[in-house]
């Protein structure tokens, strides 16, 4: 197995005028490619910093992080969001959508970046679109759908990039025990079909026990 995420002893400070915060201390993580793995703790103990640091979104204050076999303490600034767009995608537990964009615009988002034509981008939208069972809803906006449709925009506009690792944080946090499950099937079939390498932030310990493996965070500190 290759692997595709390493965290080498990383640690992550914060520091105000009167406090400072270590969220993670000493994490040592390897990720296997095509591994769907569930990182679990209680609020408060750096999961969703180790998250935004394994998607290039936060630079851990000491530590080595590797994506894909590249540091990225090598990269700018530039490089580090065309990596980001080309190998990453990421679901939110509040979706993130845009309220003025329907449907399909929303998911286009990421390919506008990378300068992909029109014509093409409308093709591989509706392409994912049909994935997880929304191209009936192209046309509608944010508001005119449910909790579970977003997330599955979402999930469609995480992967119309063809990225490598998804990145969710609490993908299910804001749905129903149903639409929760409905999409964790979608997060399974994008393991399993595709092959690509899930990390998950959860609090569900029914959904964790479904993935390959669960890592426990307690105080910033990896514990299992």
């Amino acid at each position: 197995m290759n692997t595709i995420i390493s965290l080498t002893g990383i640690n992550k400070l914060y520091r105000t005028k009167e406090i400072e915060t270590l969220a993670l201390e000493n994490v040592n993580l390897s990720i296997n490619e095509g591994e769907f793995v569930s990182v679990m703790g209680p609020s408060g103990c750096g999961k969703s910093t180790l998250l935004n640091i394994i998607g290039l979104l936060d630079r851990p204050t000491s530590g080595t992080v590797k994506i894909d076999g590249v540091e990225a303490s090598a990269m700018s600034d530039r490089s580090l969001a065309r990596f980001r767009n080309n190998e990453l995608g990421f679901v939110f537990q509040n979706f993130h959508l845009i309220n003025s964009l329907n449907v399909i615009d929303n998911v286009e988002i990421p390919l506008l970046y990378r300068n992909t034509p029109a014509k093409r981008r409308r093709e591989l939208a509706m392409k994912v679109l049909e994935r997880v069972g929304l191209a009936h809803r192209i046309n509608h906006y944010p508001s005119q759908l449910s909790g579970g449709q977003c997330q599955r925009v979402a999930i469609a506009r995480a992967i119309v990039g063809n990225p490598k690792i998804i990145l969710a944080d609490e993908p299910t946090g804001n749905l129903d025990s149903k639409m929760g499950a409905e999409i964790m099937e979608i997060l399974h079939s994008l393991n399993t079909d595709d092959h690509r390498t899930i990390v998950m932030v959860t609090h569900n310990e029914n959904q964790a026990k479904l993935t390959n493996r669960i890592i426990r965070f307690f105080d910033g500190r990896q514990v299992q």
